[in-house]
């Protein structure tokens, strides 16, 4: 199932249907390959941990040119490898201060947004401006005391007059795609929408391949024509494109057997309500909303994040949602990740900084010039480690000896730094940090990657056991739930949920258990605690070093699921994009997938968000 259908959880019956498909589309930054290979690292990595190091440069090196081929794991499709881009000036200059200050000075957001985008932002018959995206808006700004100013932008003039600083923010459908990453940065996506092909429901069409020379109709001049046709250029599939005046003459040349297949945008066919008509799976092109503010404007997107965050957290979000799309619901946990620490952030909005952190050099073009990538957090084979460390250490090590292959760079693995490799790249010993859970506090000195890894609270029990599922079970008294005692929080929250869940009175004072080996015992053998309540990764390290087969991590997760990122240099924008472009690229052609399966293997591989390469209202080339 695509993602966009995964993150829809509900679909109008009318246009219910269509086999499973994968997306197929070229998400490659524009770019030179490099040529050579890799140089000396600028200097040693710097560490004051006592372990054995890690040897440096030790996997296979690079080819001596970027493979033009598939990806190691092959899969069906036409995505290349992602290369290292070509870096250039920026095309404008860069703010000197965030939009912040202005919003701190004055206590005014200004917004802009068209005046027509139904059902997000437009002008209604009582002219004030109102949708969706408004009200996530108006939300936000009751949390951070500020009054909203929206300012009517058209589709011509949208960029420049947030670049200029009329407008601190552009909302209104505004797609989050890679060509736009060299001038604007997105906050985290709070609606999915794509693109998708509508056919008669008795048509043989599974895939859009299927419709190759097949008269299919679009509304003329639309980003539905841009989309399909730019989908077309990038697989090498033609089809006889047949445009129409409306969305609605479209849809009736279908009905009327005129045209084989119809592409529209998916929420506007929701509203076409047409009988008789099913999707296509695979969508053309996947289109992710966000709000928009200038590049490396890092503190006023963090401050927009957070409140999304926040807003996600408290359920007002789903509300907002649910409330203007009545007949569908979307899966925020993909869209808006929760970072840890979130409410603990107590800063106000006269606490962020406003100025502009432009880096000095990108971690991309250091690589360009044959640097090797300095990663932290990866353990080396035979070297004791955390659970939580060591249930992710081999993913990490396949995903990094991954992107380094496709950008053509040799690995130096920092010794000693899985405890403290976010603090590292923080502090310029390091490029890349895997397996780093996001927190608050560390937003003003590192950058997070899209998520790559998800985890949670749960209950770990020894079979057979009278909790089946989680705290509801626990009919009776005398139960005794086990917690770690390096995370004290963990017992205040076996409380609330044993308050939630109505079974206080069962429940004795949470245990404390001090050493993360004894765990397993605990439950097995000294039978010392009924239940374990911890870190999902953290329980399943635990149970892969156990060996034991009579221990079952219970399903049932409590609290928001948490991201695990890469983080890399703070306001390296660059290089961040690149990070998160690569781990798209892997998505889309099946490698992310195979690794997780090979090195992982617990559940479902995470579904990765993959933003379109060209907005589709630029024109084709």
């Amino acid at each position: 199932m695509s993602l966009t259908a995964h993150l829809h959880t509900r679909r109008l019956s009318l246009l219910a249907g269509g086999a499973a498909a994968g997306l197929i589309a070229l998400l490659a930054v524009c770019a030179a390959p490099l040529v050579g290979t890799a140089a000396a690292q600028d200097g040693p990595p710097v560490s004051t941990a006592t372990e054995t190091p890690v040897p440096t440069a030790t996997q296979t090196p690079p080819p001596t040119a970027f493979p033009t081929a598939t990806p190691t794991l092959a899969a069906p499709t036409l995505v290349p490898p992602t290369p290292l881009p070509t870096l250039t000036a920026t095309p404008f200059t860069p703010p000197t201060e965030s939009g912040l200050a202005a919003i701190q000075r004055n206590r005014v957001l200004r917004v802009g947004t068209y005046f027509n985008a139904y059902p997000f932002a437009w002008l209604n018959e009582q002219g004030a401006v109102t949708g969706y995206e408004v009200e996530i808006l108006e939300a936000i700004a009751i949390e951070l005391g500020i009054e909203l100013e929206f300012v009517q932008v058209t589709r011509h003039n949208a960029l420049d007059t947030l670049l200029s600083g009329q407008v601190d923010v552009l909302v209104g459908q505004q797609i989050h795609t890679r060509d736009r990453e060299s001038l604007v940065d997105f906050s985290h996506p709070y609606y999915a929408n794509a693109e998708r092909m509508v056919v008669l429901t008795g048509a043989p069409y599974v895939t859009l391949r299927d419709l190759a020379g097949q008269p299919v109709a679009v509304e003329v001049g639309s980003r539905s024509e841009r989309a399909l046709r730019a989908w077309s250029e990038r697989n090498g599939v033609t089809f006889d494109v047949r445009p129409f005046f409306t969305e609605s003459a479209a849809l009736d040349a279908l009905a009327n057997g005129e045209v084989q297949g119809m592409t529209g945008v998916l929420d506007s066919l929701r509203r076409a309500g047409r009988q008789g008509m099913r999707l296509i799976d695979e969508p053309v092109l996947d289109e992710y909303y966000a709000m928009v503010v200038r590049r490396w404007d890092v503190n006023l997107r963090d401050v927009l994040n957070r409140s999304l965050q926040r807003l996600k957290a408290s359920g007002r979000l789903e509300e907002i949602y649910s409330a203007w799309f009545t007949e569908d619901s979307v899966l925020f946990d993909a869209l808006v990740p929760v970072y840890e620490r979130l409410y603990e952030d107590e800063r106000a909005l006269a606490d962020f900084p406003t100025e502009v952190p432009v880096p000095d050099r990108s971690v991309a073009e250091r690589l360009t010039s044959g640097q090797p990538l300095r990663v932290a957090g990866i353990v080396p084979a035979g070297q004791d480690a955390p659970a939580l460390i060591a249930t992710m250490n081999e993913l990490n090590r396949a995903l990094v000896g991954e992107m380094a292959r496709r950008w053509n760079v040799q690995v130096d693995y920092l010794p000693d730094s899985a405890q403290n490799a976010a603090a590292l790249v923080a502090g310029g010993q390091a490029d890349l940090a895997v397996g780093v859970s996001p927190v608050w506090d560390a937003t003003l000195r590192v950058e997070y990657s899209l998520p790559y890894l998800t985890h949670g609270d749960r209950l770990m029990v020894a079979q057979p056991s009278q909790i089946a599922s989680g705290f509801a079970d626990m009919l009776g008294t005398g139960w005794w739930i086990g917690y770690f005692a390096d995370d004290p929080a963990d017992a205040d929250l076996i409380r609330k949920y044993a308050e939630v869940f109505g079974v206080s009175a069962n429940v004795n004072e949470p245990f404390a258990i001090r050493r993360e080996d004894d765990a397993i015992s605990a439950l097995t053998v000294g039978r010392n605690v009924d239940a374990i309540f911890g870190d999902s990764l953290r329980l399943l390290g635990l149970l892969r070093e156990s060996g034991e087969t009579g221990v079952k991590i219970l399903p049932t997760e409590y609290g928001d699921d948490r991201p695990i990122t890469f983080a890399v240099p703070h306001a390296d924008a660059d290089f961040r994009a690149l990070v998160d472009a690569t781990l798209q690229d892997m998505a889309l052609d099946g490698t992310f997938q195979t690794l997780w399966t090979t090195h992982f293997g617990e559940g479902e591989p995470l579904s990765i968000i993959t933003y379109a390469p060209t907005s589709p209202d630029a024109p084709l080339e």
